[in-house]
């Protein structure tokens, strides 16, 4: 069943996370957004990706939000060059059911299958993270609720030569109808970081090419910001994600 799962992962058209979404400029501003780093922008994420390596691993920690009106998450994904892409979330509100994965074209963080063992309330610090192992060509899910001390890990697929050519953290909304009456934040990631292949280690802003994700209402820099990241900071391990009082 693995094995047949990763087969279908081979279509790098399907790339989850960073891999085929378009960069802009450096130094481009969506909706007078200030930024230090070339600009991906999308119609559902905000967060930052990494490029330039071969990847194996990425990390972040997050305090699970309450649920809001907004329906979001936040992820980390690997995005390859000769398999789809393969990603982990866990949804605002937390709760059963809250943590899934994904690859290819499945939604992000969910619609492949779920790590029902870990349940994470509001509040607690929860620990996700994909690993790529080389020896056996599977990609190791796994969530950890530090509060509760539950974890869990599933093997996603295995058995083939993987290039993981890009790494994200960020947070995924499904664009609301209207804007919020205030910028509000999302998300707050921390200690976020990644491995390469070869097991150089560094957080969001290097050793590698760094871009920012931001969400617009047309998924282009023409378009009005809805979700964005702050800048990063504690040596780039750390940032948040706000939705923006954005106009339509």
């Amino acid at each position: 069943m693995q094995r047949h799962m990763l087969r279908t992962m081979v279509a790098a058209v399907a790339t989850a996370g960073a891999a085929l979404l378009t960069v802009g400029t450096t130094g481009a501003t969506a909706a007078g957004a200030a930024t230090h780093y070339p600009v991906i922008y999308t119609s559902s994420q905000a967060g930052y990706t990494v490029s330039g390596r071969w990847f194996r691993y990425v990390a972040t920690y997050v305090k699970v939000p309450p649920a809001g009106s907004v329906s979001n998450y936040a992820l980390v994904a690997l995005g390859g060059s000769n398999v789809a892409g393969v990603n982990l979330g866990i949804k605002a509100g937390g709760g059963p059911d809250s943590i899934g994965w994904a690859v290819g074209s499945q939604p992000f963080g969910m619609g492949g299958g779920l790590l029902s063992n870990v349940s994470p309330k509001v509040g607690d610090t929860v620990l996700i993270d994909l690993y790529y192992n080389k020896a056996t060509g599977g990609v190791t899910a796994t969530a950890t609720d530090t509060t509760s001390n539950q974890t869990q890990s599933v093997t996603i697929a295995e058995g083939k030569t993987a290039l993981f050519t890009s790494a994200e953290v960020a947070g995924y909304i499904h664009n609301p109808s209207s804007p919020p009456a205030a910028d509000t934040r999302l998300w707050q990631f921390t200690d976020s970081h990644v491995t390469t292949y070869t097991g150089t280690r560094g957080t969001m802003t290097g050793p590698w090419t760094t871009s920012q994700v931001i969400d617009t209402t047309d998924g282009h820099s023409t378009g009005h910001m809805v979700f964005s990241p702050s800048l990063p900071f504690n040596k780039g391990a750390n940032f948040g994600t706000w939705l923006r009082t954005y106009l339509r």
